[in-house]
């Protein structure tokens, strides 16, 4: 019986997944290019520097709190849905110059994130700010991801990223449980400790209601459980009592152009 739930769960409500369609993309790069320009127009580093009630929650009640970032999830597109997830959380006793040590050790985060990556390897670097590698993920199945990463420092105390998936991969059956995986993470350091926001916005294939509520009971298919998981698992290895973390390898060839932001010729409503 739980073999037929299973097989059951694979089945998308669309058409086949192998390939995204062209219409999919664009909603999806319209949506993205939308929420990269709502990003950009906030005045607040963090949303805990104006939000007192959710600074408290994640600094003295040490809470990983999640927010939609735009309205309730998922939105639908054309042949898929997207899911935009924030999650905010505060490491104390740690130097944003030790996380950024162990966040940019890309071939180990299966060490360091050992809850949703099994694998993980650098593919290239330029300088300290340009990345591109892969990781094997566990959930929502086993999956092979490639993404370019940018860094940029603010200041002194602060750094945000934008991480980009270039190729997902399914390995065996490709069943459409992630197509997209773009995520932008800010870091301020204060006297006490760093403040972590990030913000995922991932695609899959179009599911029905049932198959959504059965995959993330049984299959993993959560993208607001992956996101705290993420920071749950960064939390605890950067505060490990005597880890350390190697320094940025040497050898790699440099990193090609960085993905350029998504263009749209109309934005729909769903990215306001």
């Amino acid at each position: 019986m739980k073999l037929v739930l299973a097989c059951c769960l694979l089945l998308s409500a669309g058409l086949p997944a192998q390939q995204l369609k062209p219409e999919t993309a664009q909603q999806f790069d319209c949506y993205i290019q939308a929420a990269e320009a709502r990003m950009d127009a906030r005045k607040a580093f963090l949303l805990a520097d104006t939000d007192t009630a959710l600074n408290e929650q994640i600094v003295r009640g040490q809470k990983i709190r999640t927010l939609e970032a735009n309205g309730p999830n998922p939105h639908k597109l054309s042949g898929g849905q997207l899911y935009d997830w924030i999650a905010a959380a505060f490491i104390p006793g740690v130097t944003l110059e030790k996380l950024l040590r162990m966040l940019q050790d890309y071939d180990h985060r299966d060490r360091y994130f050992s809850e949703t990556i099994s694998a993980s390897k650098l593919l290239c670097r330029t300088g300290t700010d340009r990345f591109q590698y892969s990781m094997r993920m566990k959930e929502p199945a086993i999956l092979d991801v490639e993404s370019d990463v940018t860094w940029e420092r603010v200041d002194p105390q602060r750094w945000r990223l934008r991480s980009l998936s270039t190729r997902v991969a399914e390995v065996g059956k490709d069943h459409g449980y992630l197509r997209r995986l773009y995520s932008y993470w800010r870091f301020a350091e204060s006297a006490n400790g760093v403040s972590v926001e990030a913000e995922t916005i991932t695609l899959s294939d179009e599911f029905g209601s049932m198959t959504r509520m059965l995959g993330s009971a049984l299959m993993g298919i959560n993208p607001e459980k992956s996101l705290r998981h993420s920071l749950t698992s960064m939390r605890e290895s950067v505060l490990k009592p005597g880890v350390e973390f190697p320094p940025l390898p040497a050898g790699l060839p440099a990193c090609g152009a960085a993905v350029p932001r998504a263009g749209c010729a109309t934005t729909p409503a769903l990215g306001k």
